[in-house]
């Protein structure tokens, strides 16, 4: 019998255990701890869904056309139960990600933060190979802090955070993108 490579097995379970996972690295490590240890921890786990998402598209993701890509890209993370996402285009240097039904959120849940920092660090990392350049994702909404949407903005990390200090000044999404 085969030795299974641990990295490349696929396990389902609950959406559920995300959010009890979220609140259990809260409750012992704080939010800002939590924030960043669950967002390094989908930034690593992305290789296995990069290969299904490749293996979904007839060309390599970097050669697929742009409603195509984004097409596999929700339809692999539906096949999989996290949920779907609709791209839009917010500005010339960045886009976003919006999902009503995305799996690592909690609806009922009342965090101050968005609450689904694997994701964007999954997402992070799977569009990182895709452009074959680093791209930075930010959540800027989330249903686990009553938002109707979990919305994940990416682009440079120079733009990513040029947007993240405008919204820490109080700027709303729209305003901030009008003065990138």
């Amino acid at each position: 019998m085969g030795r299974l490579n641990p990295g490349a097995a696929e396990v389902a379970v609950p959406s559920s255990t995300l959010v009890a996972l979220r609140r259990a690295v809260r409750k012992e490590a704080g939010p800002l701890a939590t924030i960043h240890a669950l967002h390094d921890a989908g930034f690593v786990s992305g290789d296995g869904f990069f290969e299904s998402l490749r293996q979904a598209l007839p060309v390599p993701p970097g050669e697929t056309g742009e409603d195509a890509f984004w097409e596999a890209l929700s339809r692999v993370f539906q096949a999989r139960g996290w949920g779907s996402l609709e791209h839009q285009k917010v500005h010339p240097a960045l886009g976003l990600l919006v999902s009503s039904d995305w799996a690592e959120a909690d609806p009922d849940g009342e965090e101050s933060q968005p609450g689904c920092a694997f994701t964007a660090g999954f997402l992070a990392h799977v569009l990182t190979r895709v452009a074959d350049g680093a791209v930075a994702v930010l959540e800027v909404g989330c249903r686990s802090r009553g938002d109707m949407e979990c919305r994940f903005l990416f682009g440079s990390e120079a733009a990513i955070h040029e947007i993240y200090g405008l919204l820490l000044e109080g700027h709303e999404l729209d305003a901030a993108l009008s003065e990138l």
